[in-house]
């Protein structure tokens, strides 16, 4: 049954931060796709006409009788919220009742409209609306047309040229919109769109099963399998014992609100992919990607030493959260919000992010071959006429304990390459792994744990110290002390240095400069075995094993690959081993 779209009160309206929401041609875009899922849409075309200030938005969704088509535009009009507990239980994307009301006071709008599931035979038919400025529909007639809505708005700002005139550019209003579409979609991806600019398909994005399958669409560089996947449910049990209220939901049951939490992260492997800026960090909660700089802060602490060098991560996390622990009354776009438990969020992202970085019970993705190889197997693919097998699966049931035994993959060393890789035999392929960076890895998350500075028996020489070395060592808690012209001795050291014979070169080093974390980094990194090394098939089982149970086995602490995994599916592709015998030879 259709909802009636009734004026709110005023004691509402007086606590909405509603305002002036329309600003531009992508803010025309964002009330009405929000418009357009709030009534179920799973298809939305979006067409742009912007030298004619024109936008039309045509959905599939639940349409509109007659009776909610003429009280549509009506200011604080709205069929979302009816008095102040609902501003408590909020799930809609929309609730406000001023978007449309404030077109029709910034352009001619029109809106055409047909119930796709029509409590009456009276109500089956579509209808035709046009508005005056007050948002009054005064034009109405019958109209054929298929179950949903059609909103046009054209001449947008026509009767205030200077707001025209501070407009962006076309390109950039364009660039606004792309925006917009593709943070919903990630947070809606049963939903097909569409977006036309004047006669050309301009931008399109098909549906997917989650938003996994959006965001390669989104990012031409990301691949799926480039990506991890994690959908997980919060127990509530676990938020009691971190003192997280959950008692007051009890009195919202009544309601068709969320009964449970949950979070959705799809990060992109750091091994495989990154980015020059934090534009692809993003939060989205119930639906609507918002600005939590605590939030999107804890996204790159927790992935900080994975990606390269002044690189950041692509991330997207949804969570789903009890709507009375959110206040959507902080901005007129609902892009910023107030939010309950941060601390609480922060832990239950950082956990999902450890997850996903590490060899867990998860499908492991496989690892993308290069451009020309790829290319290769997909001509002797297509010219054999055969398919290859998909990775083994593994169990949704698995315990916590199997979950552990998988981390330790069967990972078998068999030989050493260049006494700088280690070979590895895996039952879905072979892998290579650099032994260097792999135990720098091991070594840095034992730092990581535990920094320990040790007293030394005898100390250790330095020659010609500045100032600033001195002092650097010493926030390091290494005690250095005069010990005649330009000379200093080190009393204490990183345990781990303190046995190397190039112990001294270590402590100059460290005295360069940089934080803890870059003394963590630049100790691991000299304490670990140097490449050209040999080492027996035990040394590099130990180290394999070893390996894998770190926190995150992907990347060394500089953010460079620490493995190559070469899946048999690839090879047995490559060698072409599903072909019939004798087919080679053309018999």
């Amino acid at each position: 049954m259709q909802s009636k779209i009734q004026t709110l009160p005023k004691e509402v309206v007086n606590l909405i931060a509603a305002g002036e929401v329309i600003d531009s041609l992508a803010a025309v875009v964002r009330e009405l796709v929000e418009n357009s899922l709030d009534a179920g849409a799973t298809r939305i075309i979006i067409s742009i006409i912007s030298e004619q200030w024109r936008v039309q938005i045509s959905d599939n969704g639940m349409g509109m009788n007659l009776a909610n088509l003429k009280q549509a535009a009506n200011p604080h009009s709205t069929s979302k919220i009816t008095n102040l507990q609902d501003l408590t239980k909020i799930t809609s994307l929309g609730f406000r009742g001023e978007a449309l009301h404030s077109l029709a006071n910034l352009s001619n709008l029109e809106i055409l409209s047909r119930p796709k599931s029509p409590i009456s035979e009276n109500e089956s038919e579509g209808w035709r609306a046009v508005y005056n400025q007050q948002g009054k529909a005064v034009e109405v007639e019958r109209v054929a047309i298929a179950p949903g809505t059609i909103v046009k708005v054209y001449n947008l700002f026509g009767k205030w040229p200077v707001r025209r005139q501070g407009m962006p550019s076309p390109a950039q209003q364009m660039r606004g919109i792309q925006l917009i579409v593709q943070q919903i979609s990630l947070c809606y991806p049963d939903v097909t769109w569409q977006v036309w600019q004047g006669s050309k398909l301009w931008m399109q994005i098909s549906h997917g099963a989650t938003a996994k399958q959006i965001l390669p669409q989104l990012l031409s560089t990301v691949r799926l399998s480039d990506l991890q996947y994690i959908q997980q449910e919060i127990d509530e049990e676990e938020a009691e014992e971190l003192n997280i209220e959950t008692a007051n939901f009890s009195q919202y049951q009544d309601s068709q609100i969320l009964d449970r939490q949950s979070l959705e992260l799809i990060l992109g492997l750091p091994d495989r992919c990154h980015r020059r800026r934090p534009d692809w960090v993003k939060i989205a909660i119930n639906g609507r990607v918002v600005k939590v700089p605590e939030l999107e802060q804890t996204i790159i602490s927790s992935l900080a030493r994975t990606c390269p060098r002044d690189r950041y991560p692509v991330c997207f996390i949804h969570l789903q959260i009890f709507p009375y622990q959110i206040n959507w009354n902080r901005h007129p776009a609902k892009t910023e919000i107030y939010l309950d438990n941060l601390k609480f969020w922060q832990q239950q992202i950082n956990l999902a992010i450890g997850k996903a970085l590490q060899f867990n019970s998860e499908i492991m993705p496989e690892f993308p071959l290069p451009e020309r190889v790829e290319k290769i197997l997909k001509v002797s693919e297509k010219t054999g006429n055969y398919q290859t097998r998909r990775a083994i699966e593994v169990s949704p049931d698995n315990t916590e304990e199997k979950d552990r035994e998988l981390r330790l993959i069967e990972l078998k060393a068999i030989a050493q390459l260049h006494n700088t890789y280690i070979v590895a035999e895996h039952p879905s392929g072979i892998w290579l792994i650099e032994q260097h960076i792999a135990h720098e890895r091991i070594l840095y998350e034992k730092l990581c744990d535990a920094w320990q500075i040790i007293s030394l028996k005898t100390p250790i020489i330095l020659h010609h110290l500045s100032t600033a070395q001195i002092e650097q060592l010493q926030r390091l808690n290494i005690e250095v002390e005069i010990f005649g012209d330009s000379i200093w001795a080190a009393r204490t050291a990183p345990e781990m240095l303190a046995k190397r014979n190039d112990c001294a070169d270590a402590l100059i080093e460290l005295s360069k400069g940089g934080d803890l974390e870059s003394a963590k980094v630049a100790t691991s990194c000299r304490s670990a075995i140097r490449n050209g090394t040999p080492l027996s098939l035990p040394e590099m089982q130990s180290l394999l094993d070893k390996w894998q149970l770190t926190r995150n086995p992907r990347t060394c602490p500089h953010g460079r690959p620490i493995y190559l995994p070469l899946e048999e599916s690839a090879l047995a592709r490559f060698f072409r081993r599903h072909w019939v015998i004798g087919k080679s030879h053309g018999i």
